[in-house]
């Protein structure tokens, strides 16, 4: 660009997904020559170290005016490289030197692009997301899901090993299987495939794969499914098409213990689906035609499930009871931001010899500590280090399976990637009698939560929120697009009013809109809200205040612990007065202290009230704490808000998702609890907490002597 190179870094690396944002550093610009130059930058000098050309190839920039968008703070571009092709947009954010680069779209793959020479070597495989319905389109194919280990078999100079899909070499666990694929295929590959044994009707059978393994058994059969790396070339930029079609020609469908993956059209889809769930089958595997390999990616490859189930931790077993022996059932859990949570338990499934395998294994990673809280009796906890895999009907509202039957043991799965995915499909995509158009579209991309995932989140919480958001007021946070895109708040619908939402005029005229049903929260789910932020005061009296928050806002210098300490000392300063305040996660960094109060005082008064208040907890520290919200006089502070105490300001509801990645929650929390509160909150997979002073709100009186004695301190 005018002569030279002009040059950001980016610290994370080039977006290869169009749901993912990156920092982009604008550093100096660079003469053309750096842009040929690999090798050493010496110490002392700027860029000192190793250089290598990753990629290289051309840019285009879009638009006729695009030099006075970029000079603007706004730059849309397209690159066209070996590595790179696809269009990109890098945005300026604030003041210099800081933009963002996001991914905008891809480009199809060429079925005649060059290919990189490379080694063969383990490569991570793609993944697929579970969707609630089977995608339609002329891009996709289809093939059915397998009940198997799935297997990266790596050939390089002539020897083969099989990898599980976290590198674990098992070349040894399948006795002869390595021989035949080296005898199948000549040359060096990598391939990505599943490891299965079919029963008698021609169905895989984990639990037959299971039993094969102890004995290295030739039943079992390697089914390839996409050809990552053949003769030294890297393949994973080809569209599955192209890779598709140079497999065949190496593997066959016909039967062996090692074959190809049959592949259904874009049409049969559906047809495919029902049939399988007819069979008895796990569901099918839906992929893009045009798709490149990305590895650890979930963005090309779905999976529709006939009927839910997952990799749950074992986490303890219950005693037995009558003839049983060994336990009675498992207590099942998985990893949701930071914690270990209850997922309930399973007690069917196990032969007598699995169960004693399992007893003796249990043996040796016993613990005392328990891993969450439980009603079960005579529980024996154990280090989360084996997973099970379980069918299940559904999960309750708090996050506990039901009628879950035991499947096996995934030892090729890492204990520590087990999270709740989302489960089977709800009929036709509706949710509390809304249909959710784009259910599956991704809103949270850092963690795979989809749209229909957070309106159902919403029916879960809508009668614990209902208090705090019905006939009030409203703001809303959308992310249409997912908070990846564009968001913004809403505060009135001038067009289209969704279904249950009801508009009113204030009396400054001001347009409002407000709820009053639980499934009114999934309907603006449906048009993409993400955050409900409610007025402090209802529809019918805007200007008198029902609920008072304090908002605990830590500097990043503070401590953790401080802000415990800060809500517990306004706790007890609001006690002294005779007033019993409750406490939740804001979703963020901090805490809200709130307070439900009589409706008898205007905003102005209680502005000035929660104002006092503050001051007075300030003034016991005030190296700690500050009231006021001048950023540069809050470094290593607490600033105790108080802001949001006026008419026509907001708070995010109880209950509520924040727009953020890992999708916190703004969670209620005991007095009690709140000391095992840790930094990372609370997150959409964990089961809302319901603490009794939350269900029913006390409405508590603010006198005069309260007003004069704050006042007077």
């Amino acid at each position: 660009m005018d002569g030279v190179l002009v040059s950001w870094a980016v610290p994370k690396g080039i977006p290869q997904e169009t749901s993912s944002k990156r920092l982009a550093v604008h550093v100096e610009d660079h003469p053309l020559s750096y842009g040929s130059f690999e090798g050493e930058i010496p110490k002392g000098s700027y860029g000192a170290g190793q250089v290598a050309i990753w990629d290289q190839g051309e840019w285009i920039p879009e638009g006729k005016d695009w030099e006075k968008s970029f000079a603007k703070g706004k730059l849309k571009f397209g690159l066209s490289g070996k590595r790179l092709n696809g269009n990109y947009l890098l945005a300026r954010m604030g003041e210099e030197p800081n933009w963002l680069l996001r991914r905008l779209s891809d480009s199809a793959p060429d079925a005649h692009a060059d290919v990189l020479e490379e080694s063969p070597t383990f490569i991570e495989p793609q993944l697929a997301r579970v969707v609630t319905s089977v995608p339609s389109g002329v891009d996709w194919r289809h093939e059915i899901k397998l009940d198997g280990y799935r297997i990266i078999a790596v050939k390089k100079d002539g020897v083969v090993k099989l990898h599980t899909r976290n590198g674990h070499d098992w070349t040894d666990r399948f006795g002869d299987l390595a021989a035949e694929l080296s005898t199948r295929i000549s040359g060096d590959f990598v391939i990505d495939g599943e490891a299965v044994v079919f029963d008698g009707k021609g169905r895989t059978d984990f639990g037959g794969l299971q039993e094969a393994l102890k004995s290295s058994s030739s039943e079992i059969i390697f089914v390839a499914f996409d050809l990552l790396h053949l003769e030294g070339k890297n393949l994973r930029e080809l569209p599955l098409s192209e890779r598709a079609s140079r497999l065949s020609t190496l593997v066959s469908e016909d039967g062996g213990r090692v074959r190809l993956s049959h592949v259904w059209p874009a049409s049969a889809g559906k047809d495919l689906f029902r049939q399988a769930c007819r069979n008895g089958l796990e569901g099918i595997v839906s992929k893009k035609w045009s798709g490149r390999y990305r590895p650890g990616s979930r963005n090309d490859w779905m999976k529709s499930k006939c009927r839910a189930r997952q990799e749950f931790l074992i986490c303890g077993f219950t005693r037995p009871k009558g003839t049983r022996s060994g336990f009675g059932a498992l207590l099942l859990g998985s990893h949701e931001n930071g914690k270990t949570v209850s997922r309930g338990k399973v007690g069917t499934g196990f032969s007598e010899s699995g169960i004693d395998a399992l007893r003796k294994r249990f043996e040796e990673i016993r613990q005392t500590l328990p891993l969450f809280p439980t009603d079960e009796k005579d529980v024996t906890w154990l280090r989360p280090v084996l997973v099970a895999e379980v069918e299940f009907a559904e999960l309750t509202r708090d996050g506990a399976i039901r009628q879950g039957s035991f499947l096996g043991l995934r030892e090729d799965k890492s204990p520590a990637s087990i999270h709740l995915e989302t489960l089977a499909p709800t009929e036709n995509g509706v949710v509390s009698g809304h249909r959710i158009s784009h259910p599956d579209r991704i809103v949270f991309p850092a963690d795979g939560i989809t749209k229909i995932e957070v309106a159902r989140y919403y029916e879960k919480v809508a009668e614990f929120m209902m208090p705090y958001v019905a006939d009030r007021p409203l703001a809303i946070l959308r992310a249409p697009e997912g908070i990846a895109g564009d968001t913004f708040f809403q505060k009135s619908f001038p067009k289209h009013l969704p279904k249950g939402v009801k508009q009113s005029k204030l009396g400054d005229g001001s347009t409002v809109f407000s709820i009053s049903k639980p499934a009114d929260l999934a309907a603006l789910a449906q048009y993409g809200a993400i955050e409900f932020h409610p007025w402090g005061s209802t529809l019918g009296k805007p200007d008198i205040a029902e609920f008072l928050t304090w908002d605990l806002d830590p500097d990043p210098l503070v401590e953790w612990n401080e802000v415990l300490g800060a809500a517990f000392l306004l706790r007890d300063f609001l006690n002294g007065m005779g007033l019993e305040p409750m406490v939740k996660t804001s979703g963020g960094k901090g805490l809200h202290v709130m307070l439900r109060i009589r409706r008898t005082h205007e905003w102005d008064a209680m502005k000035l009230f929660t104002k006092d208040v503050s001051s007075a907890v300030a003034a016991f520290n005030p190296d700690r704490f500050i009231i006021t919200s001048t950023k540069v006089k809050r470094k290593g502070k607490i600033f105790i808000d108080w802001m949001r105490n006026a008419r026509g300001s907001t708070c995010i509801a109880p209950w509520c998702v924040r727009a953020r990645d890992g999708a916190k929650v703004s969670m209620p929390v005991s007095w009690e609890e709140l000391p095992s509160v840790t930094f990372n909150g609370f997150s959409i997979h964990e089961p809302p907490s319901v603490p009794s002073e939350w269900i029913s709100p006390k409405s508590q009186q603010i006198t005069k002597a309260m007003l004069h004695h704050v006042a007077n301190m």
